[in-house]
């Protein structure tokens, strides 16, 4: 029987985009603040500890520069070279890239979270489209990785589509639900059998942890903007 997976899905660290309230995608993005570096070398530090005993097979991360700064942190301590994906970049906020927050949803005129099939501004993506591109992007790295161990370092969006893609959470649900997402936090699904007496029948994906930032120390000042 093949052995179970394990999918690691870690955050950047703090961003100078995330600190200055800055739509950060590929022209927003400056990269890691000083802090943003140090609660990565803290993560880095206990998946290095927890790579000797259950090595970490693969490293994958988004194109935008606070996830590539993050993951190669992450794989100096790993020895492991990470691989850029595009499809699990962030949503595409098109012409609002670069500008604030504030800015653009005012333009925007209402509730983002509120409609799925809108973009934020123009050439844009929209939110439906974001999910199915990085959830099946999900999927692909699981299927690569039986049996093995991967780290995907990503954005709390990418956190959301894993949800969607595991738990199969309904698109719509972002409007009175979401899932807390700290930078450097670590949430980890693991395969178990789909049936503890009958372990032959297969496997299913669990999540055995959300939000992890016990390796931060109380002054690394957990925040999830």
């Amino acid at each position: 029987m093949t052995l179970p997976a394990e999918l690691i899905i870690a955050r950047h660290g703090e961003a100078h985009c995330n600190r200055e309230q800055i739509v950060g995608g590929l022209q927003g993005c400056r990269g890691l603040t000083d802090r943003g570096r140090r609660q990565i070398e803290r993560l880095a530090q206990r998946l290095g500890q927890e790579h000797h005993e259950r090595p970490i097979h693969a490293i994958y991360t988004t194109p935008l520069r606070r996830a590539q700064e993050s993951a190669a942190i992450i794989g100096a301590y790993l020895s492991l070279d990470a691989e850029t994906v595009a499809d699990l970049t962030e949503q595409d906020y098109g012409t609002a890239d670069g500008r604030p927050w504030t800015d653009v949803v005012a333009e925007y005129g209402d509730i983002p979270a509120l409609d799925a099939d809108r973009p934020l501004a123009a050439g844009g993506e929209t939110w439906r489209d974001y999910l199915h591109r990085s959830s099946v992007a999900i999927g692909e790295i699981a299927t690569r990785h039986v049996g093995e161990r991967v780290l995907v370092v990503g954005h709390g969006e990418t956190i959301d589509a894993a949800f969607h893609h595991f738990l199969a959470v309904p698109i719509a649900r972002r409007a009175t639900a979401a899932v807390a997402a700290y930078h450097a936090s670590v949430t980890t699904w693991v395969q178990q059998p789909l049936s503890w007496t009958r372990p032959s029948v297969g496997w299913r994906w669990t999540l055995t942890s959300h939000n992890d930032t016990r390796h931060l120390s109380a002054n690394a000042e957990m925040t999830e903007s």
